[in-house]
């Protein structure tokens, strides 16, 4: 492919690799939109915009896809690619193959906001996928000219991979994406596999990191360091949780919402946000109780 012909949002990751682009999702990749990595003829997430998936069809031959995890951002544009296979964790495929079930794992169902994620699948015109061969940790794809090894980093939700090219140090992070905040809203969320996901890329020998929302990271100190940076925001959330529970009292998830614990100001989300900011607390409760700082008593908790 020329250079010069490309469009703007079509980057090679290297002069080395001719055939690996990062695809800067509109907007930059910001919500509602996400990055993607092209492989050859393999794509990684489909939620760069239906406008800039168009032109990328129109300019590489796409023959499969490896779906990051089942978030709206990530698989959206899977209904321009007909005739590819899709690919993505086994315990996220339920989801892709029924996009109904979204709503119910944002803990949507029955609430104020039941119906808040509606326009973005209408307006993405989302469709169900079909999942021709999930893959597991460990799994490697084989394109031809390059081995890409499935890492399983659950947490953000329980199918949630990287992807990573070892000759290369090259991964794709997806939603362990390097910002300043981190969601964990959904009931397949789990805050210390989330942790361990962290340190599992931590661990790897990586030189380019794509992340699904702020682009690409070069150079392992500044990798490892951003990583661990990310890690922090999840300790600090976990210290502004236990500083609002009482001592000597019962208490559960319903106390701690409305009070910006999580988001520091809500925006015109807000019903979603406090919903998620709920399911966010049950997460810290969850991990609070593996390890032993809290304790199950009548219909909450209270602090050991």
């Amino acid at each position: 492919m020329d250079v010069k012909l490309m469009s703007e949002f079509i980057i090679p990751i290297s002069n080395q690799h001719d055939n690996i682009y990062f695809i800067e999702g509109e907007r930059k990749g910001r919500y509602p939109y996400s990055n993607s990595l092209l492989i050859e003829d393999y794509l990684i997430d489909t939620g760069i915009s239906s406008r800039y998936l168009r032109r990328l069809k129109r300019q590489f031959k796409i023959n499969k896809v490896l779906l990051s995890h089942w978030h709206e951002d990530h698989v959206s544009g899977n209904r321009l690619l007909k005739d590819v296979e899709f690919s993505c964790h086994s315990k996220d495929k339920h989801i892709i193959e029924d996009i109904e079930k979204m709503s119910t794992y944002y803990g949507l169902d029955n609430t104020i906001a039941n119906d808040m994620l509606d326009p973005i699948i209408e307006g993405f015109r989302m469709e169900n996928t079909k999942i021709s061969s999930p893959f597991e940790g460990g799994d490697t794809i084989r394109t031809p000219n390059y081995e890409i090894t499935v890492i399983h980093t659950p947490g953000h939700t329980a199918g949630h991979c990287s992807f990573y090219i070892k000759n290369l140090k090259l991964a794709f992070l997806a939603d362990i994406d390097l910002a300043k905040f981190i969601y964990y809203g959904c009931l397949d969320s789990d805050l210390i596999k989330y942790e361990m996901s962290i340190d599992k890329l931590a661990n790897l020998d990586i030189e380019i990191a794509i992340s699904g929302h702020k682009g690409i990271f070069r150079g392992s100190e500044l990798i490892k360091k951003e990583l661990g940076e990310y890690k922090s925001i999840l300790k600090k959330n976990d210290e502004r949780v236990l500083s609002h529970l009482p001592e000597n009292e019962i208490f559960n998830p319903n106390d701690l919402i409305r009070k910006n614990i999580i988001y520091k100001k809500y925006s015109e989300w807000k019903d979603f946000e406090i919903i998620g900011e709920r399911l966010m607390i049950e997460k810290h409760f969850e991990k609070f109780l593996k390890n032993g700082l809290i304790e199950k008593q009548d219909n909450g908790y209270i602090l050991k």
